[in-house]
């Protein structure tokens, strides 16, 4: 069977009788994080890169946590001459410095990072592009380079399969070439320096607002004292016996508060209290 009837069977399983057996390689998968049944992201992505030919990869976000678990697989490529591409930005300023000059630090791969306040425009792709022979495997979501993206958060992501030829994976490539290829894709050299000052900033204002403590409202709520608990109760019983005014003095220092209603000429004791 060749590759091409490989794939249809493979959509048949996914797109049409999930009872159809097929080859998982050549079948569209739904790619997900469940400790439950030890899924996670990361293994999709490891798998995928150990067995391309060559690997673009367009995230938001990349951390250290990120990284690190990929790192021995990325070395493994790096020995291999793997070439890969990774595109991120300074959207946020979230990417960690660290994380990126890793990522540089590795012969096979080139960085570059989107300036999205050049560009005037968001950045939060998060796609991951492995080729193999003629067939691209594309793994497209919700996914950055984090620890938790990779590991534990509920995240939702697509396993695409595709010839060069497929209309979705030609429009998917085109996309991150066009990125890639942009004014505003800085090479590691033109980014690294500012962007990591930036991060500096950044981060300490950060770690500031995380150590101020937000006040509970409930805490100051303001609640009546036993002399104003006196006023409010006597006061609704005026209200209910039909008057529609009422007077309340309550001098400073003065023994006793006194309420009168709308039509009584004269005042009525109502509680007694130092004020």
């Amino acid at each position: 069977m060749d590759k091409r009837d490989e794939l249809r069977l493979g959509f048949e399983t996914a797109y049409i009788d999930g009872s159809v057996a097929s080859n998982s390689f050549y079948s569209p998968q739904f790619v997900s994080n469940n400790y439950k049944d030890g899924k996670k992201v990361l293994s999709s992505i490891e798998d995928e890169l150990l067995r391309c030919d060559k690997f673009q990869i367009s995230v938001a976000f990349i951390t250290l946590g990120g990284i690190t678990p990929l790192l021995q697989t990325l070395k493994e490529l790096e020995k291999k001459n793997i070439p890969g591409e990774i595109l991120t930005t300074n959207y946020l300023s979230f990417s960690e410095p660290k994380a990126l000059e890793k990522l540089n630090g590795l012969s096979n791969i080139t960085l570059k990072m989107y300036d999205v306040q050049e560009a005037g425009e968001g950045f939060h792709t998060k796609g991951y592009i492995f080729k193999t022979d003629e067939v691209y495997r594309i793994i497209i979501g919700s996914s950055n380079i984090t620890s938790a993206a990779l590991t534990r958060n509920q995240e939702w992501n697509t396993k695409l399969v595709s010839t060069e030829q497929g209309e979705m994976a030609k429009e998917i490539v085109a996309e991150f070439n066009k990125l890639w290829n942009s004014q505003y894709a800085l090479d590691f050299n033109e980014f690294y320096e500012k962007y990591k000052e930036q991060y500096k900033i950044i981060k300490h204002q950060r770690d500031i607002a995380r150590k101020d403590q937000v006040v509970s409202l409930e805490k100051y709520r303001l609640k009546p004292n036993s002399m104003q608990v006196g006023f409010i109760t006597n006061l609704k019983k005026i209200l209910e016996a039909g008057e529609d005014r009422a007077l309340l003095i309550s001098a400073t220092g003065e023994r006793g508060i006194f309420v009168t209603g709308g039509r009584n000429p004269g005042f009525t004791r109502v509680s007694e209290a130092w004020s």
